[in-house]
């Protein structure tokens, strides 16, 4: 099993940076949320901030229904990205990749790159900055053999997990 961690006090000093820890495998610049919320776990209850704290489940990105499928299909030709290779996080609480956090749904959580023109954003996934680092991280993911998340009726199968740390304090959100 792959253990990762992401801790949001272990960030650069412009705040734009976070330290991805793949142990075994190395140390990854990332970063979580949309601009005006980037890597701010106290902001995680609103959409399109930072992934909450807490502790997630690596797993195969969820692929939806057909017409996401199509979705995916025209943004990946369109920008030149490929959804296939990202993962998705599930919350060890929900076993799903939705959370209620602070009284509001969360959700879509992933593990992918920025694009390869190095456009992109985050929308609570932890962000690769660069596609080679993301490359690096995946590879070593999926040679790990999966198994059966503890407590799973769905046979949910996981590669490893990610410790998520950082602040919570919710009123401290001045977005």
């Amino acid at each position: 099993m792959q253990i990762c961690r992401m801790d949001y006090n272990d960030v650069s000093v412009d705040r734009r940076v976070l330290k991805f820890h793949v142990y075994g495998v190395g140390v990854f610049p990332v970063f979580s949320g949309k601009p005006s919320m980037i890597n701010r776990p106290e902001c995680s209850f609103k959409d399109a901030a930072a992934l909450p704290p807490g502790q997630y489940w690596i797993v195969d990105r969820p692929q939806g229904s057909m017409r996401n499928r199509l979705q995916t299909f025209a943004k990946d030709f369109w920008n030149g990205t490929n959804h296939d290779e990202w993962f998705g996080l599930y919350s060890f609480h929900t076993l799903t990749d939705n959370l209620w956090i602070n009284g509001r749904d969360r959700g879509s959580f992933r593990i992918h790159p920025l694009r390869p023109d190095g456009s992109g954003e985050s929308h609570g996934c932890i962000t690769f900055y660069n596609i080679p680092d993301f490359n690096r991280f995946r590879q070593a993911i999926i040679q790990r053999k999966k198994f059966k998340v503890p407590g799973s009726r769905l046979e949910l199968l996981a590669y490893g997990r990610v410790d998520v740390t950082g602040s919570t304090n919710f009123e401290a959100c001045n977005v």
